[in-house]
């Protein structure tokens, strides 16, 4: 498709000079042309008036002199002879005539139908041809008229002076000058505003206004892929026009793809926030975001969340450089792993495998943190158990083994004197116990002079060696006989557990 061609702006503006200038001789010329005609038909006029009253002042002077007939024509010859092109005629009314008589001259202009008009008090000031001008003056009877003509009164018309003369004899005043001047530059001034601000309006303003108006549209409704049109006059608003909406299509176009890969990230961020437990903070580690899995693993509602520090789920059993570490890392831009032990709302503990990372800026400045988590409590409780089993199954053959060297009744007990071990002998003299723990000290007969219940705990700690003269006796029934055995006891310090010897007394006294 052709592209329309368009005039650039210095062409476009050295146009509107042109044209300016065409406006401005144009507007001189009819400018002049009415100055021409406001002389003629202000200016020539009054000038007709001064010269007919002055021919007019003359002739009645040399009326009231006396006069002849003779000398009134020669006056009018001078006074013709004074302008080049200038004719002085007058014509009698006919109440003149009445008392003077007529002249056959004046008859033929009598029958001018403008004479007539004159005669009747009316003053006429009419272009004639050959590019002049015509002034017919009634001579009006005055008071001093009425000595001579007694046949007239006041306001009565005795005859006209019929004066012809050249326009171009005109003479116009300087201050009328100064002033049509003044006038004709406001005019020119206002019109050529008026002329350049339609012709800028047309080619500029309105083309721009278009433009902005459509930006705004475009800008409201978000709609990059519409091209906006300015209706250009010039070449650079065509070019304006043409770049925004090669622009508008590149924006459109990388809005498109920032959509698809929104979507995707959505997807993805719905994917985490099912499996994962996410968080985000401010440079303070005050809580701005948690998704619905933080929550629940919580206990927390978002509200009672958000706003908060991070340290609302810390668990006290975590050691205060465990997170000094941690915000050293992440402040210094770095990525922090570890596990973590939380504290929900309830105040049961969970693990959580964290990552922690800062958000930069376009700056590199960071703006925020996001904490990523998955739930490794469970986890956990295996390890612990798994730990506990062992260690309980390191036990057992370490108290079995000392057990099996002692050669009497032996058994190992906790604090609370819960048998937790016991050794052949025994169990074959107590073989009528069954195999759950049972309390050492619920087999004591309560009797004077022997260890009962309530005493467990002293005779314990007062028999922490061995002596040939222990005097601390215990009576156990055995089936229905009930047998004395000396008590011996050693504290496991290392596993808190208490080794106790059982001496059949008749055994030990033989």
């Amino acid at each position: 498709m052709m592209e329309k061609e368009f005039t650039t702006n210095k062409k476009l503006f050295l146009k509107i000079i042109v044209i300016m200038t065409l406006v401005g001789i144009v507007f001189a010329y009819f400018s002049s042309t009415y100055m021409r005609n406001m002389a003629l038909s202000n200016l020539a006029e009054d000038d007709a008036k001064k010269t007919s009253e002055l021919a007019f002042e003359v002739l009645y002077t040399k009326m009231q002199d006396g006069w002849a007939r003779d000398d009134l024509y020669k006056i009018i010859a001078r006074l013709n002879n004074l302008k080049e092109g200038l004719n002085i005629k007058t014509y009698r009314s006919t109440l003149v005539e009445e008392l003077f008589g007529s002249i056959a001259t004046e008859k033929s202009g009598l029958d001018d139908p403008l004479i007539q008009q004159g005669l009747k008090g009316e003053t006429l000031f009419i272009a004639a041809d050959d590019n002049k001008m015509r002034y017919i003056r009634p001579m009006v009877v005055k008071q001093e008229c009425i000595t001579c003509h007694y046949n007239a009164k006041v306001g009565d018309v005795n005859g006209v002076i019929d004066m012809t003369f050249p326009s171009n004899d005109i003479r116009i005043p300087l201050d009328q000058i100064i002033t049509y001047f003044l006038v004709f530059t406001i005019v020119a001034i206002i019109a050529t505003f008026f002329i350049f601000q339609f012709l800028m309006s047309k080619i500029f303003i309105n083309p721009i206004s278009t433009f902005v108006a459509s930006i705004k549209v475009v800008k409201e409704s978000q709609n990059y892929a519409e091209s906006i049109t300015c209706t250009p006059k010039t070449y650079e608003l065509y070019m304006l026009e043409k770049t925004f909406n090669e622009l508008l299509r590149k924006v459109n176009s990388t809005l498109e793809k920032l959509r698809s890969k929104n979507k995707t990230l959505e997807e993805y961020k719905k994917a985490i926030d099912k499996s994962t437990i996410v968080s985000k903070a401010d440079l303070n580690g005050v809580i701005t975001y948690v998704n619905d899995q933080f929550c629940m693993i919580s206990g927390y509602t978002s509200d009672e969340l958000i706003g908060k520090n991070h340290n609302i789920v810390r668990s006290p059993n975590m050691p205060r450089e465990a997170f000094k570490e941690l915000w050293e890392t992440i402040q210094a831009k770095e990525t922090w792993r570890g596990v973590v032990e939380n504290r929900a709302k309830n105040g049961k503990s969970y693990f959580v495998q964290a990552t922690i990372m800062p958000i930069l800026d376009e700056n590199s400045e960071i703006v925020e943190y996001i904490g990523i988590r998955q739930d490794i409590s469970e986890l956990k409780n295996l390890q612990f158990k798994e730990l506990s089993d062992s260690v309980n199954m390191a036990l057992d053959i370490h108290f079995q083994d000392i057990l099996k060297m002692i050669p009497a009744s032996a058994v190992i007990v906790d604090k609370d004197a819960i048998i937790h071990f016991s050794n052949d002998i025994f169990n074959s003299k107590f073989s009528y116990l069954d195999n759950s723990k049972i309390s050492l000290e619920s087999l004591f007969i309560k009797k004077e002079g022997y260890v009962c219940g309530g005493s467990i705990l002293d005779w314990k700690d007062m028999s922490s060696a061995f002596q040939e003269n222990c005097s601390q006796k215990a009576l156990i029934a055995i089936f229905d006989e009930e047998v004395e055995f000396y008590l011996y006891s050693k504290h496991l310090e290392e596993e808190n557990f208490y080794l106790i010897l059982l001496i059949d007394v008749a055994v030990h006294e033989v």
